[in-house]
């Protein structure tokens, strides 16, 4: 009868079990050794990363783009009028640029912008222009039909009767 462990092991046997203690060795070398520390700058392509694994601390946000929705807005515009009781009287208390005015007519106060705002949004509150509590009640703006730099602005009290009152007026340009 043979015995099993009197043959020497094959050349191939060797190479094979010194090629799995490399392999094993290797791993746990590296496993120990490698981290995020040992990682050289630019190394990783982003298209390697987990999703939503890096924080505000990790991005420079000075090389950011432009986010395209902050380009938006091309132009804001806003004004305080007053509007004491009485016909015509409206005025401007203060603006966001040169060149704005109002008129007071038909019950309602145009306010003229130094560019074309019908494609704009806009929304009016009552207020004034001191620190003072305002009336209650509401403003209503509708672009104005024969004017597209106006905005036209209708001022109501708590009923929803017309009255002349204090507002300010605010328009957003794409």
């Amino acid at each position: 009868m043979k015995k099993l462990g009197s043959k020497r092991p094959s050349p191939a046997m060797v190479v094979a079990v010194i090629a799995l203690i490399a392999a094993l060795a290797g791993t746990a070398y590296a496993a120990q050794r490698i981290n995020g520390g040992a990682i050289i700058k630019q190394t990783i392509g982003g298209g390697k990363l987990k999703k939503k694994t890096l924080t505000g601390f990790q991005i420079n946000t000075n090389k950011l783009g432009t986010v395209p929705t902050a380009q938006r807005a091309t132009h804001t515009y806003w004004a305080v009028v007053n509007n004491p009781a009485g016909t015509g009287n409206a005025a401007l208390a203060r603006s966001s640029a040169e060149g704005i005015t109002v008129v007071e007519a038909g019950g309602a106060v145009t306010v003229i912008f130094p560019a074309n705002v019908s494609a704009c949004a806009n929304v009016a509150g009552r207020n004034n222009a001191s620190t003072t509590v305002p009336g209650a009640g509401s403003a209503q703006t509708n672009t104005a039909a024969a004017n597209p730099n106006a905005i036209e602005v209708h001022t109501r009290d708590e009923k929803g009767a017309d009255t002349d009152s204090d507002f300010h007026l605010i328009v957003i340009c794409p």
